[in-house]
């Protein structure tokens, strides 16, 4: 019984052959040629095969054999699935199924096979990308791109050679010298040319002046390694994490087992992105969408171990910033002659400060309170007062003091009005 699907033309191995399940699983009984699941599968009716596998194993739970057959129709179904979406150029999709016929497969030769080949074709579509990306000069989009590539294909030299190459233009883009971009290229060039001629000058034979120069090469690779992450750490201890991020990956391209690089650049990438939220935080106090600045914020704070002091920093420019638009609301009030209000506002400006105090608002809110303590005063004295015109002139102090103090106003206008003579009558002597 041979359960392979009808496209694979490679040799099976033995997982495949039902005397070697026989073997495998001493099922009783002999098997017949024609089994229905193997016809099945030979023509390539998958889903019918795995129904028909499966409703074996059911009726006899505990038979092995059953159950190998069964797994291995639906490796095959998954198999079928996933070069049918490969011929249409869906390939994610199709190595989402190759992983899950390796999953319950992977003794079956095919199906790496087939997710090898997915992952090359994928690996392929993305190196295409980055070089475009790379020669239009959008350097950010091409190493995202590389690093597509090489999540697929982690030693493909074009991705790794094109990643290097804009991780030092961006390094250079980001001010880190001509000097540093001469050199940097030239050690590039320098490094993969050994590596190309290492790999065409290989015989692939093992002998002892072999394995001493794989050694050397290890050696070599790993100084190249040590010299990048000496400049990444210096980046770092300058607050420059995006730029030693991009030399922490440099060296895990020289030696990806190399134990510092591969921490440094962990430890770069999360203050990079601490970063990033530091900017965010900033660009939304700008905004004055200050809850999402303070999100930003406490993501950032939480991925940073050397920024702490800077987000600290910035935390207290957004309480100024959050102040500040409460301050600005009280001068309005004042503006406006609202002074209880704004004697209000001043105040809880003056409580929600760390320091007790903000700007000029606790000077603004006492000369205010003053203010009202004068009105009052006027007022009193105006209402009190013997005769009309001394009611008068004390109304007229209340409103150079506070305008819209209770019903002066209104009161020194029906005063003014009842003391002016019709239009055409000359006033009393």
């Amino acid at each position: 019984m041979n359960l392979v699907p009808h496209f694979a033309r490679r040799p099976l191995g033995p997982a495949l052959c039902v005397t070697g399940l026989l073997v495998a699983c001493a099922s009783q009984g002999p098997v017949a040629d024609d089994d229905l699941v193997d016809v099945l599968v030979q023509r390539g009716q998958y889903q019918e095969a795995v129904r028909e596998a499966k409703k074996r194993c059911d009726a006899a739970p505990d038979d092995q054999r059953a159950r190998e057959i069964w797994r291995l129709a639906s490796v095959a179904l998954l198999l079928d699935a996933g070069r049918r979406l490969s011929f249409q150029d869906r390939d994610l999709e199709a190595l989402a199924k190759f992983d899950e016929a390796r999953a319950i497969g992977g003794d079956v030769p095919e199906v790496e096979h087939w997710r090898k080949a997915t992952m090359a074709k994928l690996t392929d579509q993305w190196i295409q990308k980055a070089y475009e990306f790379h020669n239009s000069d959008d350097l950010a989009e091409a190493s995202n791109c590389y690093e597509q590539a090489l999540a697929y294909s982690p030693d493909d030299p074009r991705a790794k050679e094109g990643l290097a190459r804009v991780l030092v233009q961006l390094n250079f883009r980001r001010g880190m010298g001509e000097k540093y971009y001469v050199e940097g290229i030239e050690a590039l060039d320098e490094y993969f040319l050994e590596q190309a001629s290492h790999h065409f000058g290989a015989t692939g034979k093992y002998d002892d002046d072999n394995e001493r120069a794989k050694r050397r090469r290890r050696e070599t690779d790993t100084l190249r390694a040590d010299e990048r992450v000496i400049k990444a750490i210096d980046l770092e201890d300058q607050g420059n994490f995006a730029a030693a991020r991009n030399e922490y990956r440099l060296a895990t391209l020289f030696d990806p087992e190399h134990a510092e690089a591969r921490a440094g650049l962990e430890r770069a990438k999360l203050e990079e992105r601490a970063a990033e939220r530091m900017r965010e935080c900033e660009r939304r106090i700008l905004r004055r969408q200050f809850d999402l600045a303070e999100k930003a914020l406490d993501e950032g704070l939480a991925l940073t171990v050397r920024q702490k002091e800077a987000f600290e920093a910035e935390k207290e420019r957004l309480a100024n910033a959050r102040l500040m638009v409460k301050y600005e609301y009280a001068r309005a009030l004042e503006v406006d002659h609202r002074y209880e209000d704004a004697i209000s506002a001043y105040t809880e400006v003056i409580e929600s400060s760390a320091q007790g105090f903000f700007e000029d608002a606790l000077a603004r809110r006492d000369a205010l309170q003053d203010t009202l303590v004068r009105a009052a005063q006027y007022y009193e004295r105006a209402v009190a007062a013997a005769t009309p015109e001394e009611q008068l002139a004390l109304l007229k102090q209340v409103l150079i003091v506070y305008p819209d103090y209770k019903d002066a106003r209104v009161r020194a206008q029906a005063l003014e009005a009842a003391h002016t003579p019709p239009a055409g009558e000359q006033p009393q002597r």
